[in-house]
């Protein structure tokens, strides 16, 4: 099992600029620092294996290139933030970190930032025995991590967030149940590039067939209602405009055209099925108005509701 972490981290630089901790002495997390930092909490007088847990306030600043021995993850907490970071070519890239997203930062060089705003950060320092010990049992072929920042990870938020829970316990749960939460998160780690991978082949094709089915039956279940895209994105557990695009590749139209060709195929079948009135037919396939239904009879079957009607009729009449 990895050693103390305390010992194994020694070779982080202490941050330049003036950072502190709580009891004045600089701590190897500081090195992620942009700006003068304040520890809120830290498990560094903890015996806690292979792992090290901080709560960072910062001020804006700048952080120049610098190179770590440990894997870093850090998730947003607090307000979001604006920051910069400059990429291999030489120029500046403009992020967000908003609340609950992750940045991963590898063992190695870490790039020059620059933070406009004032962040709080809960960075996590994993020692590299820990994450070897995980790709001991893995095969080979996993993609080594690479800095990005932004990640949605509900289970390493959700890690972070019990690691700080147990450091706040007035009884604590102990040794075991942290050394569980670290394996588990330098799985979940060790596996982001691989699950990434795995997500960026899987979007390539479009939605999940599962989650294609979901929001097709909530379509089909609520064709009478006035759905919104906000809806259907949170019913396939993706953003607005990863929804859009990934629904259109699965299917080849966007959801707004889908909808509409399902209420006219089922305005068809009701127009040739029953004897409701045009404009109750409009309603009850979710059209806004009888007209709204016409424009798109017209525009689509080059007819009027009442000619497609009239016309069933008398196709029916001749069978």
């Amino acid at each position: 099992m990895a050693g103390a972490v305390s010992a194994a981290i020694d070779g982080l630089p202490a941050h330049p600029t003036g950072a502190h901790s709580r009891s004045g002495s600089s701590s190897p997390l500081l090195a992620l620092a942009p700006g003068p930092t304040r520890i809120v909490k830290s498990s560094s007088g903890l015996t806690w294996r292979g792992i090290l847990i901080e709560k960072h306030l910062s001020s804006p600043g700048e952080r120049r290139s610098t190179s770590i021995n440990h894997h870093v993850l850090s998730m947003t907490t607090g307000s979001s933030s604006r920051f910069e970071y400059r990429r291999p070519s030489g120029e500046f890239l403009v992020c967000v970190n908003r609340p609950g997203s992750i940045m991963v930062t590898p063992i190695g060089p870490v790039p020059d930032m620059r933070f406009h705003e004032r962040s709080e950060f809960i960075h996590c320092a994993l020692e590299d025995t820990l994450t070897h010990d995980v790709l001991h049992d893995l095969e080979p072929a996993i993609p080594q991590p690479v800095f990005r920042s932004g990640i949605q990870d509900k289970g390493i938020q959700c890690i972070l967030e019990l690691l700080i829970e147990e450091l706040d316990a007035p009884f604590p749960l102990g040794r075991l149940y942290v050394d569980s939460l670290a394996q588990a998160l330098a799985t979940r780690y060790v596996l982001m590039e691989y699950a990434l991978a795995r997500r960026r082949t899987s979007e390539a094709a479009g939605l999940a067939p599962r989650v294609l089915t979901r929001v097709l039956g909530k379509i089909e279940a609520h064709l009478d209602a006035d759905l919104s895209l906000q809806a259907l994105a949170d019913e396939s557990g993706y953003s607005r405009a990863h929804f859009l695009r990934l629904f259109r590749l699965a299917t080849g139209v966007t959801p707004h055209q889908y909808i509409l060709s399902l209420r006219l195929k089922r305005a068809q079948d009701q127009l040739k099925q029953s004897d409701a009135s045009i404009s109750d037919v409009a309603l009850s396939c979710g059209f806004s108005s009888q007209s709204h239904m016409t424009s798109l009879f017209r525009r689509r079957l080059e007819m009027t509701p009442g000619e497609f009607r009239r016309h069933g009729e008398h196709s029916t009449g001749n069978d």
